[in-house]
């Protein structure tokens, strides 16, 4: 079995909202854009470097890569396992040591066997996918919540990401506001609780409805 699982990172934001202020520039003394307008109020992040950046996604990724090695190792423990149990029984029928009913019950437990490999396989990969899918889930939120954040802040009418595929062919590095989004997205933790599963307070209030 070979479990492919990483990459779910490389297109999630591309947003823009147009507003009508027209702040001024600013830049660091690298000549890169923090979290302050340029002109046109456009400016880009590298999801690529972003993701990386992100100390506590990279933490949660490597973890979550590590289980999908060490459940892709244990299936192909499993596997092996089970191949030589059938070449013994093909060894053992074709010399004539088995009787019939002896080969009829062998085989069913043998493909009692495969079936139940087939269904743990899938059942890890649907685990692991399922850890995937929240940890992109919950790291499209925080990116999300911090654009948001410095959009309303510096008035930005577009922040476009660039990178492969991404359909932004050229940037001037100026307005690269990547390496302030990763500051501030590291001011929160992958904790693997979303905003959108925290009852709100009138969420807490409403009667539970009766079936």
């Amino acid at each position: 079995m070979n479990i492919r699982l990483f990459g779910y990172l490389t297109c999630i934001i591309a947003l823009g909202t147009l507003l009508s202020c027209q702040p001024q520039a600013a830049t660091t003394e690298e000549g890169t854009t923090t979290a302050s307008s340029s002109a046109g109020n456009i400016v880009f992040i590298r999801l690529d470097s972003l993701t990386n950046q992100y100390a506590s996604l990279s933490e949660k990724t490597k973890a979550l890569e590590a289980r999908a090695i060490e459940a892709d190792k244990g299936q192909n423990e499993r596997v092996n396992a089970f191949q030589r149990d059938v070449q013994n029984y093909q060894r053992r029928a074709n010399s004539g040591q088995m009787s019939p009913k002896d080969m009829g019950n062998e085989q069913e437990r043998l493909a009692g066997r495969e079936q139940a490999l087939m269904q743990e396989a899938e059942r890890l990969r649907q685990e692991l996918q399922l850890e995937q899918m929240k940890l992109s889930a919950e790291f499209e939120e925080n990116l999300m919540k911090v654009l948001e954040e410095i959009q309303d802040e510096f008035n930005y009418d577009y922040i476009l990401s660039y990178g492969n595929g991404t359909g932004v062919l050229m940037v001037s590095d100026k307005n690269d506001i990547t390496p302030e989004v990763a500051k501030r997205l590291n001011t929160i933790p992958m904790d693997g609780q979303m905003d959108s599963e925290i009852p709100t307070e009138a969420d807490a209030a409403a009667p539970a409805t009766e079936e």
